[in-house]
């Protein structure tokens, strides 16, 4: 058994090697000066960052990405109604678990508010900064506070749904 153990290390391959990057100092060297802009402008067909292209294999707002991120929001959307009754019963334990499992609300919104600085992205981050308010006003036990801030989370949230028709 050790002799097989012996031969099993000893035909096992290296450790994969990461590729160095080339560095230059003031304009002195072959590299580039930030080590992130190497992969600025990547030639890779299956990075989402590549630029567009017919050959790339990644392609944006899929009808199955769309639906994706439309199924995750609806059931984000679920968790956030439950909560005026985590804030009545005076359940904080409950009330933060139950925001932080729709956490991906705002990733979701952002996705379906685009672009950035409009109205409905607006919208979405105040939602977000809203919905994290209730939170605190859980965890701190101001549950008027707390019903208060949900109010206006929903009333931002109904907002935001007319105004991307959601």
């Amino acid at each position: 058994m050790a002799a097989a153990l012996v031969a099993a290390s000893v035909a096992a391959p290296g450790p994969a090697q990461a590729e160095v990057p080339k560095l230059s100092f003031f304009g002195l060297g072959g590299g580039v000066s930030d080590v992130y802009n190497q992969n600025d402008n990547p030639v890779n067909p299956y990075s989402q960052f590549s630029e567009v292209g017919a050959d790339n294999v990644y392609k944006g707002r899929t009808d199955q990405e769309v639906a994706r991120r439309k199924k995750a929001l609806l059931a984000s959307f679920e968790r956030f109604e439950k909560t005026p009754f985590y804030i009545k019963t005076k359940q904080s334990q409950q009330l933060t678990s139950n925001l932080q499992e729709a956490a991906g609300l705002k990733q979701d919104m952002l996705y379906f508010s685009e672009p950035e600085g409009s109205e409905a992205w607006n919208k979405a981050k105040t939602f977000s900064q809203k919905v994290s308010t209730v939170g605190v006003d859980g965890r701190n036990k101001e549950w008027g506070r707390a019903n208060q801030d949900y109010e206006v989370a929903a009333n931002v949230l109904k907002e935001w749904k007319a105004l991307v028709k959601f």
